[in-house]
């Protein structure tokens, strides 16, 4: 993947997940990451977007967070792979 071509916007969400994934251990960065990372995001529309669908936000929220917690850890992690997902 070539990360110069994406937008600065777009590096800065890839790199907050990364970040996001470090504190958890993960061992690798994955759409559930991403996912979290746009929910949380101020400026996004991934709220909007669900709302605007029908959907519930808070309850996207509560789900990604109940499948970061079932992710596999190691014990200090100091970096992470990209998922295959």
């Amino acid at each position: 993947m070539e990360f110069e071509k994406f937008t600065e916007r777009a590096r800065g969400l890839i790199e907050s997940a990364r970040s996001l994934a470090l504190r958890g251990n993960h061992q690798q960065l994955t759409p559930e990451h991403l996912l979290k990372v746009l929910l949380d995001d101020g400026e996004g529309r991934c709220a909007d977007l669900i709302r605007a669908s029908g959907g519930d936000p808070k309850g996207a929220a509560r789900g990604v967070e109940a499948a970061l917690a079932r992710l596999p850890t190691i014990k200090d992690a100091d970096d992470v792979t990209l998922a295959r997902e």
